[in-house]
């Protein structure tokens, strides 16, 4: 085992251990308290396969230089398995996969959710140069000063932190997380619609079809996002962003709720150009909606987050209507109840909600505006779309 350093406090303890470093193998205690707790049995997979990968680098390590690259930062973990060719590995990575898909409520199966991917784009020269690697898992929790477990290229333990990003490549055994939340938002989706608040789609069907007279389509066109740092260690990667829009059903005392996937929004502290469509305006009540902004995390059950939402958003406005006479302060109510709603455990990391927007009214033109927790900044116009004829 040995520390990449990280500060005069780990360069002496590495000074240290370094004398008996030939002694220690991957089985000897440390003092990391993530490997002094008992981890979740994916977890625990993932990390049992990133030793034996690292252990048996020598066989994948052409497969990664080949696959490995600008716009490809993963390869899927069966394959590596397979070259590898032990019995017990692939087996094991097959039921961590099916341990990934009960866990987040999945109603798709996506193929290869699990990868072994490059922890940063920074990382590729030093994989093309052939330099030797760090494998390490998906783990939960990780904040600044937590300390990270990864195996060299022999399988012994190394152990680093999640504040300093080592100069070596690094690979991360873990779950494609842009697939996983396309999935997840998907399923959300499937729950809404069989709770008759919201369709499948996100194109004019499921904004409702517009009155025969009507000419255009009314919507709210997002032109530019971005986020603050949100200090998140290297080893989390990219953010996995999505949007909640939360409003009123324009013909009953129901919750409109629509999600709407950001797969450009990656990294914090830069800005975006997306020109989305973020809301249909036929689908709200009063013209006016609220938008949550959600980083995708990897312990949400998106199948029970969306059931808290609806069951929350029902309640509100059901509490709110005396005699069918619904306002406009409803809108408001929804943003804070669908918040305090979310359990715990549903979000196990601190920063899964990004920020969010109180009351965006029809014709709002937002310029550079920040949201209620001064997180994120985005510019909003109302853009009215000709129906096709």
């Amino acid at each position: 085992m040995r520390y990449i350093p990280i500060g005069a406090a780990f360069i002496a303890l590495s000074l240290v251990l370094s004398g008996c470093q030939e002694q220690q193998n991957t089985t000897d205690k440390t003092n990391n308290p993530a490997e002094q707790a008992t981890p979740n049995i994916e977890a625990k997979n993932q990390r049992e396969i990133a030793q034996q990968l690292g252990k048996n680098y020598a066989q994948i390590a052409d497969q990664l230089k080949q696959h490995i690259n600008v716009e490809n930062s993963g390869v899927p973990l069966e394959s590596l398995v397979k070259t590898i060719n032990l019995p017990s590995l692939t087996t094991q990575a097959a039921n961590t996969e099916k341990m990934v898909i009960e866990k987040r409520g999945l109603d798709q199966q996506p193929k290869d959710l699990l990868t072994v991917s490059l922890a940063n784009p920074a990382m590729l020269p030093g994989v093309e140069a052939g330099q030797q690697p760090l494998f390490t898992y998906q783990q939960d929790n990780v904040k600044a000063g937590d300390s990270i477990d990864m195996f060299d290229s022999h399988g012994d333990l190394v152990v680093g932190s999640a504040d300093v990003m080592p100069d070596q490549p690094v690979f991360i055994v873990g779950v494609d997380e842009q697939k996983a939340m396309r999935a997840g938002l998907a399923t959300m989706q499937s729950v809404f619609n069989e709770n008759d608040a919201v369709t499948l789609d996100y194109l004019p069907k499921l904004a409702s079809a517009p009155k025969v007279s009507e000419e255009f389509l009314s919507t709210t066109v997002l032109k530019k996002i971005s986020v603050k740092d949100d200090q998140e260690p290297w080893i989390s990667g990219k953010a996995e962003i999505y949007a909640l829009v939360s409003g009123v059903d324009p013909s009953r005392d129901e919750p409109t709720l629509d999600v709407v996937e950001m797969p450009y929004l990656d990294y914090q502290d830069q800005e975006y150009y997306p020109n989305q469509i973020m809301v249909y305006w036929a689908r709200y009540r009063w013209g006016a909606a609220n938008i949550i902004l959600m980083e995708h995390d990897t312990n949400t059950n998106y199948r029970e987050l969306a059931q808290v939402i609806i069951k929350t958003a029902a309640t509100v406005i059901a509490s709110q209507i005396d005699g069918g006479a619904a306002s406009l302060p409803i809108v408001n109510k929804l943003v804070d109840a669908i918040l305090k709603a979310i359990p715990d455990e549903t979000f196990t990391n601190n920063d899964d909600m990004v920020d969010f927007y109180y009351t965006i009214l029809q014709t709002d033109e937002l310029i550079d505006q920040p949201g209620a927790s001064n997180n994120a900044t985005i510019t909003l116009e109302p853009r009215e779309i000709p129906l096709t004829k």
